[in-house]
């Protein structure tokens, strides 16, 4: 209840916000018919459906991706002890509220004349379509969203919908182009963008060029010649400033803060770890991102056998990060991980009361606070410095890079794999230090440049030795993974896709396969006869899974 209370306090206040600005809007100036409430309606439901889409995408999906994936972690989902129950909210309301609002936008905006409306209301709709065909599979799509008149909507083949979703994709971007040519007003409620139709345009081919590398292992034809064309175009997001993702805000009555500074961030409360795989290599590599990362709450000297991590089991992997050597071979890191407090994938061993010394999510992308590490012999415990307004980074810059260059290794297309990579990593470090310098202006410091170098120059040596195509892209989908920080779902289906980041630990205590899909909520099941029967296992791929 508590979730669904914070969302609607967002919404209400977003669209009371906008309601008072678009008073004295040009747009509005055009309406000639005051009992027609359409344009109204169109410039109250975007922001709204925004809101939701922003809100359901970050939540339990994201959450439970991520811990598959080895971001951070949780014991259930690092166990892949998960039910259809714990994703009901985000399966319904995706549906409910997001693209119900989204489908209203493309009918008005349609009806009205509306290009820019309906053009950015189905690339969003073509997105929340990709995040529940790429985590459910079959999925109603032609018979959703239509309200009285189909109450139980068919469920579509998974890979029919996404042949769906391309097309979508498509059409929204001939809408856009005409608003564009038609010099239609901007959509100033927009969230986004700001009712920019370009940016919108660079958002569609981003999206288009992320659907056709995932069906590359089932139709690789399709997938390259698409994406050529996507290349001859040469309109992708292509700066920092046009990345698709959503803002969350700063406020706290009402709520609409990051879902996970929310959890995170409220004294005595916690519901994840970070992981010791991730922060080992963060570490290990000298990432210039890790303090941005990860904050640090307590120091190695704080733990006891109660608190430790592992200290039931002799299996971890990485165990405790500054006090245990690896167990894969790999060199311990000593005083260099003094204060990272994390978990090992799957580690059972139960949880103690170190909601103040573990360490916790950082200033990027949740708005907290950048770790500024030991300071006059004494490290800062306070966690005052962030906002909360944090970021969804649904698709950005550096995922158009990473996206091409592992196109160009597996399908051959244009492009200098290495220089795409390099790019990106780039792209990335300068898109964390930029939002962590802005939301905690009073302790972020800039990047080392010495740092950056280094670590550019140990992927060219990386990839310059890898002897084959799957070494190199495994370098690719590696640096990818950890650029996605905050948005694991994309990892998660990159793992699907390629097996890569392809040195991850399995799970301590796994009570069941790694999940391939999500399952779905027992109520929809239950309550629409067209819903699937047999319902998939976990363990079944979704259609473009082919490894």
């Amino acid at each position: 209840m508590k979730i669904l209370n914070n969302k609607l306090s967002k919404v209400v206040i977003v669209m009371l916000a906008i309601f008072s600005m678009s008073c004295g809007s040009d747009f509005l100036d055009v309406n000639t018919d005051p009992n027609n409430p359409s344009e109204a309606s169109l410039n109250l439901l975007l922001p709204a459906a925004q809101v939701s889409a922003g809100f359901w995408t970050t939540r339990n999906v994201q959450e439970n991706a991520s811990a598959f994936i080895q971001h951070y972690t949780r014991l259930n989902q690092s166990t892949y002890n998960i039910t259809g129950a714990n994703f009901s909210n985000d399966f319904n309301s995706m549906f409910d509220q997001a693209l119900k609002d989204l489908q209203t936008i493309v009918k008005q905006g349609e009806e009205a004349g509306f290009k820019g409306y309906s053009g950015i209301a189905k690339v969003m709709k073509a997105y929340l379509y990709m995040v529940l065909v790429d985590t459910w599979g079959d999925v109603p799509y032609t018979e959703a969203l239509q309200g009285e008149e189909v109450l139980f909507p068919h469920y579509e083949d998974d890979a029919a919908v996404y042949d769906h979703i391309i097309d979508l994709v498509d059409v929204a971007k001939a809408d856009l182009k005409e608003a564009i040519e038609n010099s239609e007003s901007p959509v100033s409620s927009d969230l986004i963008y700001g009712g920019n139709y370009s940016k919108w345009v660079k958002a569609a081919n981003t999206l288009k060029l992320r659907l056709l590398l995932n069906i590359r292992l089932v139709d690789a034809a399709r997938s390259k010649a698409g994406i050529e064309t996507l290349i001859t175009e040469n309109n992708f997001i292509s700066t920092n400033a046009d990345d698709f993702q959503f803002t969350f805000g700063s406020s706290v009555s009402p709520m609409n803060q990051h879902p996970i500074y929310q959890q995170e961030y409220i004294p005595g409360s916690k519901t994840q770890y970070m992981n010791n795989y991730f922060m080992y290599h963060l570490i290990a590599k000298n990432d210039p991102r890790l303090p941005f990362y990860i904050f640090r709450q307590g120091e190695d000297a704080d733990l006891d056998f109660q608190t430790q991590p592992c200290s039931q089991r002799s299996d971890c992997v990485y165990g405790w990060l500054g006090g245990q050597e690896p167990s894969n071979g790999l060199p311990a890191l000593g005083a260099a991980a003094d204060g990272y407090i994390g978990r090992d994938h799957g580690d059972p061993s139960g949880i103690p009361g170190d909601n103040t010394i573990r360490a916790t999510f950082g200033v990027y992308p949740i708005g907290g606070s950048y770790d500024v590490g030991p300071s006059g012999g004494e490290r800062r415990f306070d966690r005052g410095h962030g906002t909360g307004a944090g970021i969804m980074p649904w698709l950005t810059n550096f995922h158009v890079s990473f996206m091409l260059a592992e196109a160009a290794i597996t399908l051959g297309t244009p492009g200098d794999p290495l220089a795409l990579t390099l790019k990106g990593i780039k792209d990335s470090f300068s898109k964390v230090e930029a939002f962590g310098l802005a939301i905690d202006p009073n302790n972020a410091v800039a990047m080392d440049q010495a740092d950056v170098d280094d670590y550019l120059d140990a992927i060219s040596d990386s990839y310059a030795a890898a002897g084959n195509n799957s070494q190199r892209l495994n370098i690719v989908m590696t640096e990818k993974f950890y650029a996605s920080y905050g948005n694991g779902f994309e990892s998660y289906t990159d793992y699907r896709r390629t097996g890569m980041p392809n040195d991850q630990p399995s799970s301590l205590a796994p009570s069941g396969p790694f999940p391939l899909r999500l399952p779905y909520p027992p109520g929809e099941l239950s309550s629409n006869p067209n819903a699937p029967n047999p319902v998939p296992l976990v363990s079944e791929p979704i259609f473009w899974d082919a490894n």
